[in-house]
């Protein structure tokens, strides 16, 4: 029995099934989305979206929906679904959804008439290709299965409307078409297989409405485009397969292939293994190196969310892809431009590398690897090359024209929305993380040029991080410092200081920052930006984007910070702690039914009922959980 299963009323009741998203992406960089209901709520959704040539410009939407028809003694039951103005949603396929599974791969049931009719989705592993299975279950009189693609050929971003410039001819391949609407982009070729004859009907579906965008106050409006239809006499027993890729193929294989892919897939059985899915869907290779999608529909891979990452994501289980990934980031942070980079991200490296030395064989395999970039890293970082400089008290100062160089770098109406210059307090308990990493290296390693050039940093650090960012009065530390001001907002970029392997902290000022950031931040679906006791807290994440983006770090909730918070308290209080972070972990398994299926979504609301928002699947947030679940495992 599926893990993921939905109740058959409420796979009828168009308002919860438009607001639960399917995902599924491979390791070619290519994902399918859309509602449980099948109608598709943002410009992102569709059945194959692909990368770019250029990897630049993003991705493309190429197949946004594949309407399906049964026919029986005449009558004609249309299991699709699309909105159009005045909220009329047309067909009323949802209506004859009589089942659904997630394990191994999304399966729905429709029963019209005297017909059973399954349909599963799955993305091929590495090839730009979507495959659809449908399954006759039951047929009791003469059937017929209409198919008929709708296209958009667009960036991921943008909408398609109706135009002259479409190519509206199509060439006749093996058991399907081969169509190209525009001269710039890849050819698409739809097969079966088995024989479906094609009815040329070429025609414009108008004024398709996108709820999700328009609530986003994007534009939300759009025309798809068809060629026509497949059709086929069918009966039960009968096993279709509709494929849409980027090559033709042979349809006789396509069975097999099919059978092929479901095997390589994750199950789905458990909350774990959701997250342990979700989490694979994230890695995609380009260019033979392997990257992170920082989360879908439409992020593409970021240094900061890569990092925040790939050690939920690959450890302990997987080492050499661990290995693959980061060598890919080392390589994209070394190609950037240093006026680009924000002063957390070297710290975030040298993290990354400091989580996975415990599972490493030897600190002399990490030196040995690492030795030439972490030198690299650390004189560049000296040099002032990364947006911040070492200050005569050996913290990190991010120079007053740099106000959006942390990880809170919204902008909103034209201005920077939390400007954090200064001593940023995440920053230098990074800094001094790193310091006291290196120098570990160095002692273990033997290597006095890194000794000598660390001289007296750590020291010097850990002293002035006490006197720069202690807030005795709120008994938690400033969020940042810097000439005008030391910023008392109580944020959980603190946490940090807690949470790192090496704190500069003493265990009492510790625990009050635990105190502080438990009494004010801490939620169910991880920590608030913001206290709601300050008067710019904003406890809700919605408005058009400028609105939203005023919101991102003013109060609402970021999952990922969850997993500091859980690192802070078994720092602090080892095997006590450990029941409190098997709790925190546990609340987050009904998100798996409720916003992007089987994963974690990017925010949260900072009031409760805290309603999930932004992206459906977050890499930061899924590695989170899987953090939590490798501490809880290795701890008991």
């Amino acid at each position: 029995m599926s893990y993921i299963k939905i109740e058959k009323d409420k796979l009828v009741n168009l308002e919860y099934t438009l607001n639960k998203e399917i995902l599924r992406s491979n390791r070619g960089g290519s994902y399918a989305s859309t509602t449980l209901s099948a109608c598709n709520t943002r410009k992102y959704h569709g059945l194959l979206v692909v990368p770019c040539i250029n990897e630049d410009e993003g991705k493309i939407l190429l197949l946004s929906s594949l309407d399906e028809t049964i026919i029986q003694n005449d009558n004609e039951f249309r299991l699709s679904i699309h909105q159009y103005q005045d909220d009329v949603f047309y067909p009323h396929g949802h209506r004859y959804i009589s089942g659904f599974e997630a394990e191994p791969i999304p399966a729905k049931t429709y029963r019209v008439g005297g017909v059973i009719l399954k349909k599963e989705l799955l993305l091929s592993e590495k090839e730009k290709q979507i495959l659809i299975r449908y399954t006759v279950v039951d047929a009791h009189s003469k059937t017929t299965l209409r198919l008929q693609p709708l296209t958009a050929f667009r960036n991921i971003h943008e909408l398609s409307k109706e135009n002259l410039s479409v190519n509206n001819k199509k060439e006749e391949i093996q058991n399907g078409i081969k169509v190209k609407m525009y001269k710039n982009y890849p050819a698409l070729y739809m097969q079966c297989s088995k024989k479906m004859k094609f009815i040329t009907a070429p025609d414009w579906n108008k004024n398709i409405i996108y709820r999700e965008e328009k609530r986003r106050g994007y534009d939300f409006t759009e025309d798809l485009f068809t060629y026509g239809y497949f059709e086929a006499n069918v009966k039960k027993g009968d096993k279709i397969i509709f494929s849409a890729g980027l090559k033709e193929i042979n349809t006789s294989r396509l069975s097999t292939l099919f059978i092929s892919e479901l095997k390589k897939r994750t199950p789905r059985n458990s909350f774990e293994n959701n997250l342990k899915n979700s989490g694979e869907q994230f890695f995609y290779y380009r260019n033979k190196s392997l990257k992170i999608i920082a989360g879908f529909p439409w992020y593409q891979s970021q240094l900061r969310e890569s990092l925040l990452t790939l050690t939920g994501l690959s450890l302990p289980d997987d080492i050499p892809l661990f290995h693959k990934a980061f060598d890919t980031i080392l390589k994209q942070f070394f190609e950037e431009k240093e006026e680009n980079i924000a002063p957390d991200i070297p710290l975030l490296i040298i993290r990354t590398l400091q989580e996975y030395t415990t599972f490493a064989d030897n600190c002399e395999e990490v030196w040995k690897k690492y030795r030439t970039k972490l030198l690299k890293l650390f004189r560049n970082i000296k040099d002032q090359k990364y947006n911040a400089f070492i200050h005569d008290n050996g913290l990190l100062y991010i120079p007053e024209d740099k106000p959006n160089y942390t990880w809170m770098n919204e902008y909103a109406y034209g201005e920077a929305v939390t400007p954090r210059t200064g001593f940023a307090v995440e920053v230098n308990a990074l800094w001094y993380n790193a310091l006291m990493y290196l120098s570990a290296l160095a002692e273990i390693n033997n290597s006095k040029i890194l000794l000598k050039e660390l001289d007296n940093l750590p020291e010097k650090a850990k002293h002035f991080f006490n006197e720069v960012f202690s807030n005795e009065k709120e008994d938690s530390l400033f969020d940042f410092v810097n000439s005008k001001e030391q910023n008392n907002a109580i944020r959980p970029n603190q946490i940090f200081a807690v949470s790192l392997a090496y704190s500069p902290l003493s265990d009492r000022n510790m625990k009050k920052v635990l105190t502080t950031v438990k009494s004010h931040l801490l939620t169910k679906k991880g920590l608030r930006t913001l206290s709601p006791m300050h008067p710019l807290y904003k406890g809700k994440y919605i408005g058009n984007n400028d609105e939203r983006n005023k919101a991102r770090h003013q109060g609402t909730v970021h999952p990922w910070l969850i997993a500091e918070y859980c690192s802070a308290n078994f720092n602090l209080y080892k095997e006590q702690s450990l029941k409190q972070i098997e709790t925190i972990y546990n609340q987050f398994e009904v998100e798996m039914n409720t916003h992007g299926m089987g994963s974690i979504s990017e925010l949260f609301d900072g009031n409760p009922p805290h309603k999930p928002n932004g992206a459906i699947s977050y890499a930061p947030s899924v590695a989170a959980l899987l953090k939590i679940k490798m501490l809880l495992d290795t701890a008991k």
